[in-house]
């Protein structure tokens, strides 16, 4: 005999589904930030356990999020020219935004202004001595210049 009766799993499971219908099949900008909203209140609650049973919501909420950003045109454009974006370029313009910076501000990391515009624009690659004097400059490792992740 089951320990759980079957019509108050499937009860208490519609009452889930209704409640939380929304972010289980997003469909506007708003349900997709409330499904935001709510894997950040469920990463702070769940414990770090492989058994918290939060674990569970958080996977059927992200697969809601990833079906939901697979299907906007913006998200799906911005992630295919992220993923064409060489390691090097993305650092770069990861510090000139966090930074508030401009071109003519690496005059003595990299030179003048249209060669740092050649790097952004992918036509020169930042060389040795470039990223040693960022790294330096910035306190960063320099390997974070390079992609090292393994295919």
């Amino acid at each position: 005999m089951l320990a759980l009766k079957p019509e108050v799993l499937t009860n208490s499971f519609l009452g889930f589904a209704s409640e939380a219908s929304n972010i289980l099949h997003i469909k506007t900008e708003q349900n997709y930030q409330d499904a935001l909203e709510i894997m950040e209140h469920l990463f702070a609650t769940a414990e770090d356990i492989k058994d918290d049973p939060l674990n569970d919501l958080i996977e059927i909420v992200s697969r809601a999020i990833v079906k939901y950003e697979a299907e906007q045109e913006e998200i799906v454009a911005f992630e295919k020219e992220a993923n064409n974006t060489s390691q090097e370029i993305s650092v770069l313009r990861v510090l000139m935004s966090q930074q508030n910076l401009k071109l003519t501000d690496f005059k003595d990391e990299i030179g003048s202004k249209s060669l740092v515009s050649m790097i952004l624009n992918g036509k020169r690659n930042l060389t040795k001595e470039h990223i040693i004097n960022i790294s330096t400059r910035f306190k960063l490792d320099p390997a974070i210049f390079f992609n090292l992740r393994i295919a």
